[in-house]
């Protein structure tokens, strides 16, 4: 035992001997390595830190968003609201309320002739939209005419027309029992020679419809085949030509 403590307290001296000569030898060198080694240290505590901060601020809220994504989740929407209209639409007018609500009540006419007559639902429903103005006219009311459709006839029954303005016979219009009967009498009428050439186009060819009504003559209105397209855009009613 006493040998043994001999040996650890001379091990001990020449450790602290050794060491002293290293630190005459190196003191310089140490102290260099030990300043660079704080230096590191400092930066990498700093950047744990830095790290650590933007965990926090960008912490995961539930579903997998975190607190910036979901502002730029909501800078995205509301710019893609903002382009479509949806925050800042403008009120529906109440004549754009009227006329949506005459297509949700007659497209069903309009898409039956489509089926049974080869007329376009789309450029049916924006003659009957127009002609009407959203089924406000006198003609609807009285007649029960949804597309102006005039009488030519010398020997009208009682109850076959109608006249608005004066005697003149120019001024006679048909009149209808139903709304069914005038959706019917108009698809008939755009078979007469005048408007068979319309025929030719595609159904989902509204744009040459409208046109060719306008150069057939159905209306000496000289925008009206504009005014029937931009309907038919502003209401989408092309969407009907595919039921």
């Amino acid at each position: 035992m006493r040998n043994t403590f001999i040996q650890i307290k001379y091990l001990s001296r020449v450790f602290i001997h050794q060491l002293n000569m290293n630190w005459r030898k190196y003191g310089f060198k140490y102290l260099i390595i030990a300043f660079a080694g704080f230096l590191i240290y400092s930066k990498d505590v700093d950047f744990v830190l830095q790290l650590k901060n933007q965990k926090i601020s960008n912490y995961e809220l539930p579903g997998g968003f975190s607190k910036d994504s979901t502002k730029a989740f909501s800078k995205k929407t509301s710019l893609e609201n903002k382009s479509s209209g949806a925050i800042f639409a403008k009120p529906k007018t109440e004549k754009e309320k009227r006329f949506e609500k005459y297509v949700s009540e007659f497209k069903h006419l309009a898409i039956k002739e489509k089926n049974e007559h080869g007329v376009p639902a789309a450029v049916t429903m924006a003659q009957a939209l127009l002609e009407t103005n959203g089924g406000k006219s006198k003609l609807v009311i009285k007649c029960n005419n949804h597309f102006g459709i005039k009488c030519f006839s010398r020997k009208c029954k009682k109850g076959h027309c109608h006249n608005f303005e004066d005697d003149s016979h120019k001024d006679f219009f048909r009149k209808y029992k139903s709304v069914e009967d005038s959706f019917r009498a108009h698809s008939l009428f755009l078979k007469k020679d005048r408007y068979k050439f319309l025929f030719q186009y595609e159904i989902s060819d509204y744009e040459s419809w409208c046109k060719g009504l306008r150069k057939a003559g159905y209306a000496t209105d000289e925008r009206y085949a504009f005014k029937l397209i931009a309907l038919i855009k502003k209401y989408r009613l092309y969407e009907l030509d595919n039921e």
